[in-house]
């Protein structure tokens, strides 16, 4: 079975998962795509906040009325506490009221946030597929070598750090030390250059002497390495190895090394080719906090949502492929700072922001609890569910899984912060006209 078939990266089945990849085939960074897509869902569900606020506004006015009638009823069946609710239900019944109604934004909010948050499960799923899958094909493309490309560049190399490394000076008090870098240039373009005309011959005016040493010294340590890659089985490789005497043992340990070097450069450089940064954030699609840049296995799509990646038949693995972007890229203890992902910017302002929106709310647009003292305070834990808990339920969400997540969480408070902002002024001066509107009557 082939790797690629054990991967496949489908589209999301989830419609937001697929929304949101649509939209990032036309935008320049997956946090844009985030914050374009948070913007118009925000403004698609704007209705219905407004219609929210407006039932709420209503629903309050409703009861400031019919308090003196509510406590008229209190007196007079506060002894028939059964009898007192039947009545109170019916005289709210007469004004359309409903004891609950405040409950409605925060079940819409609660589903709405449920939603989102399994398109971006899936979308976190299928992105982390792509880079997978991208990594893989360099893998497999280098591991084949179709045209020895990579295995004569790491006889290059070889060559290049077995003669540079001879090149040394001796400092005032006559100890070693690392030769100018001038020096150092110099013979490496020599050195390229012999393997670049590939005759043997370095031929320059005055300078008839050169045999071309370095390019004989590349064919040779080539064809070592190239042998043994082009062998099928890992026993032909191993008794292959172990045939060569100590000099070519040499030689061929260290263009493999150099192969090998190369081969982790290539699959790191695949991996942050296709990973998505935005800001300080360094992948998108891992959280915004001191976690590692690239997932283990067991945090593949972010968060441990899913089943761990399957092992090819082959036998590569889903860390042998980004093992090398895991020893670059991720941190090598908990306070290693530079290494995180992130810094718990995103996480923290938005439950910041959600909390601030939410009491600034409800303090400039107050409700009147409705019904009997138990219905009174189940109202009230509700409000104080809405205004405390809620942010900080929302904001492990961002905390826990992809930064991607946390700049949607962000901005859906930022944008809705906005709208709660404008609709109250609206309001305050519809009220103030109102009621200079009801002085000038009353004057006349």
């Amino acid at each position: 079975m082939d790797f690629m078939m054990l991967l496949a990266a489908a589209l999301p089945d989830n419609l937001i998962g697929k929304w949101l990849v649509q939209l990032s085939d036309n935008l320049p960074s997956f946090g844009v795509t985030v914050i374009v897509f948070t913007i118009i869902v925000r403004l698609i569900l704007s209705p219905l906040d407004i219609w929210q606020k407006i039932s709420q506004r209503k629903q309050s006015k409703a009861m400031r009325r019919l308090q003196p009638k509510l406590a008229k009823l209190q007196k007079q069946y506060a002894n028939q506490p059964q009898l007192l609710r039947q009545k109170q239900a019916e005289l709210q019944k007469q004004e359309k009221l409903h004891p609950f109604a405040s409950c409605l934004p925060l079940i819409v909010t609660m589903v709405i946030f449920f939603v989102v948050f399994a398109g971006f499960r899936d979308l976190v799923a299928y992105q982390n597929e792509v880079i997978i899958e991208n990594v893989y094909t360099a893998y497999t493309e280098y591991d084949e070598d179709a045209d020895n490309l990579y295995a004569m560049q790491a006889a290059g190399d070889w060559v290049i750090e077995a003669e540079t490394g001879k090149l040394v000076s001796a400092d005032e008090n006559g100890q070693a030390v690392d030769a100018p870098q001038e020096e150092v240039d110099a013979l490496t373009a020599e050195i390229l250059k012999q393997i670049a005309d590939g005759s043997g011959a370095y031929l320059t005016p005055g300078d008839e002497g050169n045999t071309g040493a370095y390019y004989e010294q590349y064919s040779a340590a080539f064809e070592l390495f190239d042998t043994w890659h082009s062998l099928a089985s890992v026993g032909e490789k191993n008794g292959y190895e172990a045939g060569l005497s100590e000099e070519n043992k040499a030689i061929f340990s260290g263009v493999k090394a150099c192969f090998d070097a190369n081969k982790d450069a290539m699959l790191i450089a695949a991996y942050e080719e296709h990973m998505e940064s935005f800001l300080w954030i360094k992948n998108v699609f891992m959280p915004d906090t001191g976690s590692n840049v690239v997932p283990s296995v067991s945090e593949f799509v972010g968060g441990k949502i899913q089943a761990q990646m399957p092992e090819a038949a082959a036998g590569v693995s889903y860390d042998e492929l980004t093992g090398p972007a895991q020893a670059a890229l991720n941190k090598t203890s908990t306070w290693d700072v530079s290494k995180w992902n992130g810094y718990f910017v995103l996480p923290v302002i938005s439950i910041v922001l959600s909390f601030l929106s939410t009491w600034f709310t409800q303090k400039m647009s107050p409700s009147s609890p409705m019904g009997d003292e138990k219905q009174q305070k189940s109202q009230q834990r509700t409000m104080k569910i809405l205004t405390y808990i809620m942010p900080l339920i929302m904001g492990l969400f961002a905390i826990m899984y992809s930064a991607a997540f946390a700049i949607y969480y962000f901005m859906s408070n930022l944008v809705s912060t906005l709208i709660n902002v404008i609709y109250i002024i609206i309001v305050k001066i519809t009220d103030n006209k109102a009621q200079a509107k009801e002085l000038v009557e009353i004057d006349e």
